[in-house]
């Protein structure tokens, strides 16, 4: 049935014959238009009063063998007059020469009355009509034609009849073969079509021909014209590769719009048909996997590739759903979606598991593009799949080893890294079992186990077997466990700094894949290194510990010597410096601060290493000048131990601890919370001892006494706050001494 009701005029003598077609269209489609003319003279004069914008019909029904005149005239004279319609010719005879004169003439199809032609003839006018109407919405395009002229007389005629009658075909006359060499040799645009006219029988023809195909290899189609008695040389530049020729006859002018268009359009197919050859081949050598569905998810089209992917030849995948793919690995929800989405004219990107015939899985990458007809309806997908699964397996390597290393960073001992190390190792690898064994003198020890492994603590000739097996770099099988719980056992040495440091082992039920055993030696090196480093922390922080003891030792030995130089104060310097750390943790400093309040307790005097021994060590009071050297002894505890930078945190009390809160103090007359509060405790305490101890000019005063004194200068002397924690830490001591 026809895409809409033709309007048809049919020019048929046979009044019979014109009735068969009535009654045959009308069957086709009942609602076709046909106006009947039955003579040449009728028709030709209808057909001159008809316009060319508006002609009222879509095809005309010509029969060629009409008694009053020759029905390829009327064709020659429907182009002329350049109408808009379809020409399909009817003929019961004549010969194929016949037809091939029509079609050259201007008709777009033929019907030759045959006894099924009434059946046939539907169709054919429908699909005319169609071919037609779409050549004329091509016609928008402009087509640009170098005219060669070779020995012309009518060159100029043609050129100015297509000007009227096919305006969108452009011709740039060119005067003889050799300057449209000239044109190319200088790269000038040469248009879309190639027109060589030749009056004379000239061989030149036929060499510009030759030159322009064979040596120039011009693509723009050629189309040869020549006269009537010259047939002979259109038909060898046929054969020499041409694409069409035009015999001069005397309708002749009406072919020539036709044939250059149909060269120009059969040279537009062509490069298409090379195009999609070419696309087609692209898509069959694509390296990615490419699949053509329907709307409905069903396969018809695949590339080798997908055959290499997933295992299924192009015959067993068309035909099939694209459902032979999943994996169970995504639920409905997920597939839902991606419908949705494609369903709603959208394109899909994104990675899933899908399987392959054999069974094994793979990750895709897959981009899913929906396709549309004319009418924007959705009716094909394409799909790009590409083989992801080793991107994803290094994915996934890279991210255990990251947590792997994320969950081990912080520990700073074996005893804490190796527990830490086996549960991430279990779990990545679901092991039954995992150990680890530290090497010492060439032999393994036990350091920490999961699981069944936990015998090696009590089996030791098991370990003295392992101690034997040469396990160095890479992994070994480890027959000697292998009996206990039937279970694959691998053994992988962990080495850094060309050293072994140890072995893990791992008990699985099933044997490790390829790549599990390259991850398994990444998580060796990684382990190796972080044992190294904590040994390496062990080391320093012994080192470290051993240098502040010798540090803390050299401190306490220049307490001592400053004690001996001034016996007055013998012990003095130990005594205030316990209770100066226990009240300064008693007021919240952390430990790291309490080991330099203690080092700047131990050396509060140092300074005085640098008062003379006459003044230092007088018997009677110091006159005003020598008051003021023994001030200077805060100073020169800063001169002395500034420059020795371990010391720097602990000299708040050898420099601040004769300041006084009410900003009466030395060396710097500090006021209030000025005051380090480390050298504010110090204060307090180096005052009180200093009260309740003997000296040559007076003898200690008692405890109450003391602290009476304390809390008199609280405020003046003292941080008020300071001395009510004083006071409470000295209450706890005399009842801890009375329930001793």
């Amino acid at each position: 049935m026809a895409s809409h009701p033709y309007r048809l005029l049919l020019i048929e003598d046979n009044l019979f014959d014109a009735d068969l077609f009535r009654r045959a269209m009308q069957n086709y489609e009942p609602a076709i238009s046909i106006t009947h003319l039955h003579s040449y003279h009728a028709a030709y004069t209808h057909l001159s009063s008809l316009s060319p914008v508006a002609p009222g019909y879509d095809a005309i029904i010509l029969d060629l063998h009409l008694r009053d005149g020759d029905g390829l005239d009327l064709l020659s004279h429907i182009r002329a007059c350049n109408l808009p319609v379809a020409v399909i010719i009817l003929t019961g005879g004549g010969g194929d020469q016949v037809v091939i004169s029509a079609l050259k003439a201007g008709a777009d199809d033929y019907v030759i009355k045959r006894d099924d032609y009434l059946d046939r003839i539907g169709p054919i006018i429908d699909q005319a009509c169609r071919r037609f109407h779409s050549q004329q919405d091509r016609r928008n395009q402009l087509i640009t034609v170098s005219y060669i002229e070779i020995d012309t007389i009518d060159s100029d005629k043609t050129i100015r009849f297509l000007q009227r009658t096919a305006p969108h075909i452009h011709c740039i006359p060119i005067r003889g073969g050799l300057k449209f060499l000239r044109l190319l040799d200088r790269r000038q645009s040469i248009g879309d079509v190639i027109v060589i006219d030749c009056d004379k029988p000239r061989l030149a023809m036929l060499d510009l021909v030759k030159e322009l195909i064979q040596f120039r290899r011009l693509t723009q189609p050629i189309v040869v014209m020549a006269q009537l008695s010259n047939e002979e040389f259109p038909l060898q530049a046929l054969r020499l590769g041409v694409s069409d020729y035009i015999i001069k006859h005397e309708s002749f002018l009406s072919q020539v719009p036709i044939a250059l268009e149909n060269a120009y359009y059969r040279a537009q197919l062509h490069q298409q048909h090379d195009q999609l050859r070419l696309q087609a081949q692209a898509l069959n050598n694509a390296a990615n996997a490419i699949v053509i569905t329907n709307r409905d998810g069903i396969i018809e089209w695949v590339n080798p590739a997908f055959t290499t992917l997933t295992g299924y030849t192009a015959a067993e995948a068309i035909g099939q759903s694209t459902r032979i793919l999943r994996s169970g690995k995504h639920d409905q929800t997920f597939y839902a979606a991606l419908w949705s989405h494609i369903l709603g004219g959208q394109p899909w990107r994104g990675r899933l598991i899908n399987r392959r015939k054999d069974g094994s899985l793979f990750h895709e990458e897959m981009t899913i593009t929906p396709f549309t007809d004319e009418t924007g309806a959705i009716n094909r997908f394409i799909a790009i799949k590409q083989d992801i699964t080793e991107q994803v397996a290094r994915e996934q390597r890279r991210t255990i080893l990251a947590n792997i290393g994320m969950a081990i960073r912080p520990a700073q001992s074996w005893a804490e890294l190796t527990p830490i190390l086996l549960e991430q190792v279990q779990e990545v690898f679901q092991a039954s079992s995992v150990a680890l064994l530290r090497t010492d003198n060439a032999r393994f020890l036990v350091d920490c186990t999961r699981g069944w492994l936990e015998v090696l603590s009590h089996q030791p000739e098991i370990l003295a077997v392992l101690s034997e097996t040469p396990i160095g770099t890479g992994w070994v099988h480890v027959t000697a466990l292998q009996h206990i719980h039937d279970h694959t056992v691998i053994g992988i040495s962990l080495n850094t700094a060309n050293r072994q440091v140890g072995v893990l082992l791992l008990a699985r039920a099933t044997p490790l894949s390829e790549a599990e055993h390259e991850l398994l030696n990444d998580i060796a090196e990684l382990a190796a290194n972080a044992l190294h480093r904590t040994d390496l922390f062990e080391q320093l922080r012994t080192a470290n510990a051993e240098l502040r003891a010798a540090y803390d030792a050299t401190i306490e030995g220049w307490s001592r010597a400053l004690d001996l130089r001034d016996r007055e104060t013998e012990g003095h310097s130990r005594r205030v410096t316990e209770l100066t750390v226990q009240i300064a943790a008693r007021m919240g400093f952390r430990d790291e601060e309490l080991v330099h309040i203690r080092r700047g307790a131990l050396l509060h005097d140092i300074g005085k290493m640098g008062i003379p021994d006459a003044i230092l060590l007088k018997a009677g009071p110091l006159n005003d000048e020598e008051w003021a050297i023994m001030r200077t002894h805060p100073t020169l505890a800063v001169e002395l131990l500034r420059p020795i930078e371990f010391l720097a945190p602990a000299l708040d009390i050898p420099w601040c601890h004769h300041e006084k809160w009410d900003g009466t103090g030395y060396p710097r007359g500090l006021r209030g919370e000025e005051i380090p509060l480390a050298a504010r405790i110090f204060a307090v305490v180096d005052v009180y001892d200093a009260l309740t101890s003997d000296r040559p000019y007076r003898a200690a005063w008692s405890r109450e006494r003391a602290l009476a004194y304390i809390r008199e200068q609280a405020g003046r002397h003292f941080d008020p706050h300071v001395v009510a924690i004083f006071e409470q830490v000295i209450a706890e001591m005399e009842s801890n001494a009375i329930m001793e």
